[in-house]
């Protein structure tokens, strides 16, 4: 995480990744959730200013868990500005992520 938490300085945005497993997002994820607000909050590097998130599930309506430690953890506790939820379930995610991409 040091070395994570380095890099930091220098990110304009997060994009988190991760399996769903039983409506939320993955253990190894949250435990890095977790050591960022050590490093994030009261205050995260100037540089640091969105974050987007990249979802996988089985099921379409398995995502409610992850997209409440999102709104929670990283809009509203960290105060980052939202790119979206990106899941395999969306149509037309990749023209959806191209959008996104294009409007950094």
């Amino acid at each position: 995480m040091q070395e994570i938490y380095a890099e930091l300085n220098d990110t304009e945005m997060l994009i988190l990744a991760a399996p769903i497993y039983y409506h939320g997002i993955s253990g190894q994820l949250k435990c890095v959730i977790d050591r960022f607000y050590s490093v994030l909050y009261p205050t995260a590097p100037a540089t640091l200013k969105k974050v987007a998130m990249f979802l996988s599930s089985g099921d379409d309506n398995m995502y409610d868990g992850a997209k409440f430690s999102y709104d929670g953890d990283f809009l509203g506790y960290l105060g980052l500005e939202g790119m979206g939820i990106f899941t395999n379930h969306d149509k037309n995610v990749m023209s959806r992520i191209k959008d996104m991409a294009s409007s950094l």
